[in-house]
């Protein structure tokens, strides 16, 4: 059993038009659902450590390698191959900053929305995905009714927890609405997303028979 304050669950039901765009093709997340494994920070602040992290975490199956910033850590997983970057920034400098260094995608808090997707609008500004991330159960109604406002995808960070604790939120997190998974414990999370997939790809059908339109789902 865990203590996590799971909301009320309702049907998973998925927005045909949710979509985040990686590497210039569209991933469909209405029933999809991505995982962005998070490398490492270094201990001793050298770019080798996060390069192998990064590594680790591509060969474990992830969508997206979170890495941390400064810039210059960034940079050299973002020109490597395989899963695009992803990192999770606090300020609108710090996003700036990360597209500039190639991450694909910045992970901001959904009040900050706004001013990311202004600033990497502006002529010469990066182009990264601007995805609305939260990491408390108690605030997602809010951060999804923002990013709902401003056409972004949801990201849920679970880093803070581990065990059936984590389970929890990251399923109830999926069920109300996110669509990726920021997370230490890859292979978890993959079985969460996994499981979770499914259960939307199930949904759509009943969805669109109902005659559910986009953005009236509530996921």
């Amino acid at each position: 059993l865990s203590s996590a304050p799971v909301p009320h669950p309702r049907p998973p039901l998925p927005r045909p038009d949710a979509a985040l765009s990686l590497a210039g093709e569209r991933v469909d997340l209405g029933t999809r659902v991505l995982v962005a494994g998070v490398a490492p920070s270094p201990r001793f602040g050298r770019e080798a450590e996060v390069a192998a992290g990064a590594a680790a975490m591509r060969a474990a199956g992830v969508d997206l390698v979170d890495v941390p910033l400064p810039p210059r850590l960034v940079g050299p997983v973002a020109r490597g191959e395989g899963a695009p970057v992803a990192v999770r920034a606090g300020t609108v400098d710090e996003a700036l900053a990360a597209g500039h260094a190639g991450a694909a995608v910045v992970l901001v808090p959904a009040e900050l929305v706004a001013d990311v997707l202004a600033a990497t609008a502006a002529p010469g500004g990066p182009s990264p995905a601007t995805v609305a991330v939260v990491d408390d159960l108690g605030g997602l109604g809010a951060a999804r009714d923002a990013a709902t406002a401003h056409g972004v995808p949801l990201a849920f960070d679970a880093t803070p927890w581990a065990g059936a604790e984590a389970v929890a939120r990251e399923s109830a997190a999926v069920l109300e609405g996110c669509r990726l998974l920021r997370t230490t414990d890859v292979r978890r999370s993959r079985r969460i997303a996994a499981a979770m997939t499914a259960l939307l790809e199930a949904r759509r059908p009943a969805v669109w028979a109902a005659g559910g339109r986009p953005g009236e789902d509530g996921a």
